[in-house]
């Protein structure tokens, strides 16, 4: 057991705001489609 009262309180929030970050959003690039093909 932790002798510092807090440190689970500190643990759980630090867990917490990790779990709460944004993530990178990895966006697959959309294959090119020639410029005579879409206007069709």
């Amino acid at each position: 057991m932790p002798t510092d009262p807090y440190a689970v309180l500190r643990a759980l929030l630090r867990a917490e705001a990790v779990r709460n970050t944004p993530k990178p959003q990895v966006q697959e690039p959309s294959p090119q489609v020639p410029q005579e093909k879409r206007d069709r």
